[in-house]
């Protein structure tokens, strides 16, 4: 870590330092104080800052902006299939006990986890359907 960083972290933590030794009762931090320690968080993780500075992680949480400045959301990969153009495969029944795991994940991030045996083919798929259009 440049020594440039860890000076930053290390003048932060001595303000810290010196509010909690001055001051009055159960006083809350500062708006400047939470500035400093914002404004790290873009060369420390959030865990060390709270760590580091004493602090609350969902204080800081809450004061971190939703991305950090200057970076930009990856595009996702996912792709999206209507369900109307599945073709649900009727698979061939074994002879001995086998199971069909299935994880489906909706855009809204609820996620369906099956264990079923392959004899309930139709089921799983009446269930994967269901969900998806609920």
């Amino acid at each position: 870590m440049p020594s440039s960083a860890s000076d930053d972290l290390t003048r932060t933590c001595a303000l810290f330092e010196q509010w909690r030794a001055t001051r009055k009762g159960r006083s809350k931090i500062p708006d400047e104080l939470w500035q400093a320690a914002v404004a790290l968080h873009g060369r420390y993780s959030a865990s060390q800052l709270c760590r580091e500075l004493h602090l609350s992680a969902g204080a800081l949480r809450s004061r971190l902006p939703k991305t950090p400045p200057g970076t930009t959301p990856a595009p996702s990969a996912f792709v999206a299939l209507p369900t109307n153009t599945f073709a649900w495969p009727t698979p061939a029944l074994p002879t001995a006990p086998v199971e069909i795991r299935l994880v489906w994940e909706r855009a809204d991030g609820t996620r369906l986890h099956l264990l079923l045996p392959v004899s309930q083919w139709a089921q799983a798929e009446a269930l994967c359907v269901a969900f998806l259009h609920s």
